[in-house]
């Protein structure tokens, strides 16, 4: 979903502030951010791979079926720039900025969801980039990524993606 808060992501969801996600401060545990990236993440990696319910790895039967997802994450690290509190709504972009021989990155960025006077305007809270290598947890080895995934992202992505390694 393409939002005007954050036209640099394809991709975006919303999610609502919790009383479980707070501090003893009052404001978003700063490792609840990693737990707001792995959501629009997972949801990402479903979306790109619904239309044929398979992954890097043969073909998903079930939603929950997260081996077959073929990743698993290997850097994470977080940027905060403004707090979120309980209550606020925020949004979370995720896009993939660069495809390597077995791996790639996500980029996320956090913003307030409320709409301001200009749809454009919204306060930034976070950001993010985790790298994800892709793994097939039968072999317990990386694998490396196929033409057709990496086509389906770039299809996404534009000519955001850069690809290297190759």
């Amino acid at each position: 979903m393409l939002d005007v808060r954050l036209p640099e992501y394809a991709f975006a969801i919303s999610l609502y502030v919790w009383f479980r996600d707070l501090d003893a401060m009052g404001h978003v545990n700063n490792a609840v951010f990693f737990t707001y990236f792995e959501q629009v993440r997972t949801r990402y990696w479903l979306s790109l791979l619904s239309d044929e319910r398979s992954s890097p790895l043969g073909p998903i039967h079930q939603e929950n079926d997260f081996r077959k997802l073929g990743f698993i994450v290997v850097h994470a690290e977080a940027d905060y720039q403004a707090p979120a509190r309980l209550g606020d709504s925020l949004l979370v972009g995720c896009r993939v900025s660069e495809i390597r021989r077995t791996s790639f990155v996500f980029d996320y960025k956090v913003v307030s969801g409320e709409k301001n006077t200009s749809d454009t305007e919204s306060r930034q809270i976070a950001t993010g980039r985790t790298v994800q290598a892709l793994y097939d947890w039968e072999t317990e080895k990386t694998v490396p990524f196929g033409d057709a995934l990496r086509k389906k992202i770039e299809a996404r992505e534009g000519s955001k993606v850069r690809v290297s390694g190759r």
